[in-house]
């Protein structure tokens, strides 16, 4: 790895895939469904959707919302849950305690009394709640009927849990199942791929903040060939040109040319990606 970076005048990996929020760069897309969820978990509304394909930044907008509440312990009691797959009530609610680090009951109406006295707690507090459930889609159809059993936790005049839902387009087969869980998602929005000019900035970013010159290493006639091959899919740009990095240092190239592509290209063709022709 350091010859990797010196060779490259780095000072760090600058396309690795973990959602460091150094490197976190927010399109026009991001910021608005940022601020769809700051509205909707501040306003209490309950129930938020975020959907997007796989790689296109639902773990960088989790991270970066997580961290703003987290930032503010005095207004919100916020948990993450990354595997909301578990088959039984009883199982997923001793889950969600835990995310907020409560202690779990055995049975589910003890569960479920815990929560309640949770939320009610916080809700005494001025505290607002928030559920972040990664991966929606593998929620289990008994499980979607329990969390819509606890968006339901409200008083006269407010919801006591705010739930922002992160899933892959597919979870709408399983809500067209659940049209009382589906009539209670009050705000929604989709993670759509970058756009030509917004990967090579997201690109050029993530190089900068990493020491770099992304102009300098990938030349122009790189930049199509990059997006073409991912179709703007960001985790697919950094892992494409992680690789091409890889494989010009072994080149002994200081810059990512036609060569050093094409052979990542060629390591990563279970992708399925499509290979075009340098500028």
């Amino acid at each position: 790895m350091t010859d990797y970076l010196t060779h490259f005048g780095l000072d760090e990996a600058p396309f690795a895939t973990t959602p460091d929020p150094r490197f976190a760069f927010a399109t026009r897309e991001h910021r608005q469904a940022l601020a769809k969820i700051a509205y909707y978990t501040e306003e209490r509304r309950g129930l938020f959707l975020l959907m997007g394909e796989v790689g296109t930044g639902k773990t960088t907008i989790s991270q970066l919302t997580l961290n703003r509440w987290r930032a503010a312990p005095d207004r919100f009691a916020a948990a993450h849950l990354t595997d909301p797959s578990p088959r039984s009530p009883a199982a997923f609610l001793r889950l969600v305690l835990a995310s907020f680090g409560l202690p779990a009951a055995r049975n589910l109406l003890d569960l479920k009394a815990a929560l309640r006295a949770f939320l009610v707690d916080q809700y005494r507090a001025g505290r607002t709640v928030v559920l972040l459930v990664d991966e929606a889609q593998a929620i289990h159809a008994a499980n979607l009927d329990t969390l819509q059993a606890m968006a339901n936790e409200q008083t006269q005049t407010a919801k006591l849990l705010q739930v922002v839902l992160l899933g892959q387009p597919n979870f709408e087969f399983k809500l067209a199942q659940k049209p009382a869980l589906r009539s209670r998602i009050a705000g929604g929005t989709t993670l759509n791929p970058l756009t030509a000019d917004e990967a090579i900035d997201l690109l050029r970013h993530r190089m900068g903040v990493a020491g770099g010159d992304f102009g300098r290493v990938f030349p122009a006639d790189t930049h199509k060939l990059l997006y073409d091959a991912t179709d703007g899919v960001p985790r697919d740009l950094c892992v494409l040109c992680d690789a091409a990095l890889f494989h010009a240092l072994a080149l002994g190239r200081r810059r990512v040319d036609g060569e050093a592509l094409g052979r990542a290209l060629t390591d990563l063709s279970f992708k399925g990606w499509k290979r075009g022709e340098a500028a």
